[in-house]
C-alpha cells in the first residue's frame, strides 16, 4: 500500500507504458495481465488496484494512445496560419502522428475488430475530438471567407478523409508493397505520399485547383520512420 502513496501517477505510467506494448502486440484476447504486472515489477493486485480489470486497463491504454495523437496534430496551433497553410499542417501532423507511433495503428486496428465496445465506454473520446472537428471548421469558414475553399463542406468528411489516406498507407503498407512491388515505407514514398494526400483534400476544398505533378516512387530501404514534411506546390506558392 506505501507504494501507491509514493508515487501513484509514475506507478500508473509504468502500468500503462507496459500495457499499451502487450495489448499492441497480441490484442486484447492475448494480452495478459500477469505478464503486464510482472514487467512492472508490480504486484496484480496494484494493477487492478489503478485500473479495476483487463477491460479497464485497455480502455486507458486507448485513451492514452489517442491523447498522444491528438496533441502531435496540433490543431489547435494551426488557427494562427492562413487557411490553405492550416490544412498543410494538419495533414502534415496527422501523416507524422501516425509514423511516429505504430503501436496506435495496431491499438486501433484491434479495437475496430471489437467494433469499438472498449473505447465505447470512454467518457473522453468525444472531449479529445470536438476540437479537431472545430478546428476544421474554423479553418473551413475562413477559407471561405477568403474566397479560398468552396462552400458547404462538412469538416467531419475532411477529417474522415485525411485520417483514411494517413491510415491506411501505413496499416497496410507491407500488404501493398507487395500488390504494387514498390518501397513504401522509404522516405522518398512517404514524402511523395504526403505531397499526394495533401493536394487531394485541396483538391477537395477548392475549385478547379490543378494537380500537382509529383515524382514516380522507387524503391529506396530505410530502415527507420523519419518525419516528412509536404512541399508547397507551385501553385500554392505564387
Amino acid at each position: 500500500m506505501a507504494s501507491r502513496s509514493r508515487d501513484p501517477a509514475r506507478t500508473r505510467e509504468k502500468l500503462l507504458t507496459h500495457a499499451t506494448v502487450e495489448f499492441a502486440r497480441k490484442g486484447f484476447d492475448g494480452a495478459r495481465v500477469d505478464s503486464i504486472a510482472l514487467r512492472c515489477k508490480l504486484s496484480k493486485n496494484m494493477l487492478y488496484y489503478y485500473f479495476k480489470s483487463k477491460e479497464g486497463l485497455f480502455v486507458a491504454v486507448l485513451e492514452r494512445m489517442y491523447e498522444k495523437l491528438r496533441s502531435q496534430q496540433k490543431d489547435l496551433a494551426v488557427r494562427a496560419s492562413d487557411p490553405v497553410s492550416a490544412l498543410e499542417q494538419l495533414v502534415q501532423h496527422t501523416f507524422n502522428a501516425l509514423l511516429d507511433n505504430p503501436e496506435a495503428i495496431r491499438l486501433m486496428n484491434e479495437e475496430n475488430r471489437h467494433k469499438g465496445k472498449h473505447i465505447r465506454q470512454s467518457k473522453r473520446m468525444r472531449d479529445l475530438y470536438n476540437p479537431l472537428v472545430e478546428t476544421i471548421r474554423f479553418i473551413l469558414e475562413r477559407g471561405r471567407e477568403d474566397g479560398v475553399f468552396r462552400d458547404g463542406i462538412d469538416p467531419a468528411f475532411v477529417y474522415l478523409s485525411l485520417s483514411s489516406l494517413c491510415y491506411h498507407y501505413l496499416s497496410n503498407q507491407y500488404t501493398l508493397e507487395v500488390a504494387l512491388g514498390v518501397d513504401l515505407g522509404s522516405e522518398k514514398a512517404r514524402a511523395n505520399w504526403l505531397v499526394h494526400i495533401t493536394e487531394l483534400m485541396m483538391l477537395f476544398c477548392t475549385s478547379g485547383a490543378p494537380a500537382a505533378t509529383l515524382p514516380v516512387i522507387t524503391a529506396k530501404p530505410t530502415r527507420s520512420p523519419k518525419r516528412v514534411a509536404v512541399k508547397r506546390s507551385a501553385r500554392q506558392s505564387a
